[in-house]
């Protein structure tokens, strides 16, 4: 008898998961629509959905037109408020610092410089962040999510490595209060998970390929529905694969590799070495400078170009390798014009196998489209509602 009881009570908790998993994804559904995605009976749905409304999960909208006849359907979306987290995405050279709410979306609070010395940058985040976290209702505060431009051991919450800003072997538990739960995970990987909630053209994608740019370069992948992390959670690293044996000396210690030529740091050095400065204050914001000076100025659009060539023999590689079905260009690689994003793709489909040829699908980040980075922040606010699940429901 405990156990048929324990049955029942895992199989109840199981569909509160299926069912909140389905209001994180549709930004408006109703209990319709949610008894025939999830298969569950109405009356469940319905017992489900009143329990989510008195504990402040969702809410009911205005009712919704479902016909020219028949009664108007009640909306249902997540509440925003129902819990919250701190969001830090970590930069080469700039830190985001965001409230990330239950429903994905995020609020920017503020952003510190980016320094070497981890001590010193942890002390800079706590100052930021421990005034936003006094301020919220320790019972709807699902902790901090860190989003990390490197390789990271996710079940342990510890650094391998970020080259660029020389961290390796960081548990960063030492050096956060042992008090508030820490989350932390890869750049690409957070954002390709945003894209997977939030894109409507990825969401049944099943093998893609997010390449952000940024200083460096790092690839989140999806096999078969799910992060690949691989044996060493290095796997996406292709801004470290060689593509010039003999090339410039990389921040991870070897040689050419593909972030030394494609990253916004190699092209903006390229292009003030040759010609003259850029306006802004870090590579990424000279990157935009340069997109935008690319417009009316030959010899920007030529370096543009030459950029251009270097994504797509890159990722030539990765499609070569992984055989995806969708590459996404995310991070400040979002901000290329529309021709920029054809021709990398006309240059891939010169490169790749044949299997692959003209199959292949390359397309901006939707959400990063919108604000560079934001793919990021966004995956870690999902992210750190995952890792909560089972206290949620």
């Amino acid at each position: 008898m405990v156990k048929v009881k324990q049955n029942h009570r895992e199989l109840a908790k199981n569909n509160r998961k299926l069912v909140l998993n389905l209001l994180r994804r549709e930004a408006s559904t109703n209990r319709r629509t949610l008894a025939r995605l999830s298969g569950l009976d109405p009356s469940t749905i319905t017992k489900i959905i009143k329990e989510f409304i008195n504990r402040n999960l969702c809410i009911e909208t205005q009712p919704e037109i479902s016909g020219k006849v028949g009664r108007r359907t009640i909306g249902l979306k997540l509440s925003k408020d129902a819990y919250k987290s701190i969001v830090v995405r970590v930069g080469v050279q700039v830190t985001e610092v965001a409230i990330g709410y239950f429903d994905g979306t995020v609020e920017h609070v503020d952003t510190v410089r980016s320094v070497s010395n981890i001590s010193e940058f942890i002390e800079k985040i706590k100052k930021t962040i421990f005034p936003i976290i006094e301020k919220i209702n320790a019972d709807r505060f699902l902790g901090v999510s860190i989003s990390l431009p490197g390789m990271v051991d996710i079940e342990n919450n510890y650094i391998i490595d970020v080259p660029h800003l020389g961290w390796r072997d960081i548990n960063l538990t030492d050096y956060l209060e042992g008090a508030i739960p820490v989350f932390i995970d890869n750049e690409a990987n957070l954002s390709l998970i945003a894209e997977k909630w939030k894109n409507s053209l990825i969401k049944p994608v099943e093998n893609a390929v997010f390449v952000y740019l940024s200083e460096g370069i790092g690839c989140g992948v999806i096999v078969n529905g799910q992060i690949y992390r691989g044996t060493f959670f290095n796997a996406g690293e292709f801004g470290h694969m060689t593509i010039d044996h003999n090339g410039k000396e990389c921040y991870c210690g070897n040689k050419g590799c593909w972030e030394t030529l494609a990253s916004t740091e190699a092209i903006v050095r390229e292009y003030e070495r040759k010609y003259s400065k850029l306006e802004g204050s870090s590579y990424n914001d000279k990157f935009m400078a340069l997109v935008e000076l690319s417009k009316v100025n030959g010899k920007a659009l030529s370096l543009i170009k030459n950029e251009e060539d270097y994504l797509a023999i890159g990722i030539t590689n990765i499609v070569n390798t992984l055989s995806p079905e969708y590459v996404i260009l995310g991070g400040w690689a979002s901000i290329l014009s529309e021709d920029s994003i054809e021709r990398i793709e006309n240059k891939v489909n010169k490169r790749i196998l044949y299997a692959a040829k003209s199959k292949i699908k390359i397309t901006k980040s939707l959400i990063d489209s919108k604000e560079q980075g934001l793919a990021a922040v966004t995956g870690a606010a999902l992210m750190i509602v995952d890792r909560n699940l089972e206290k949620i429901v």
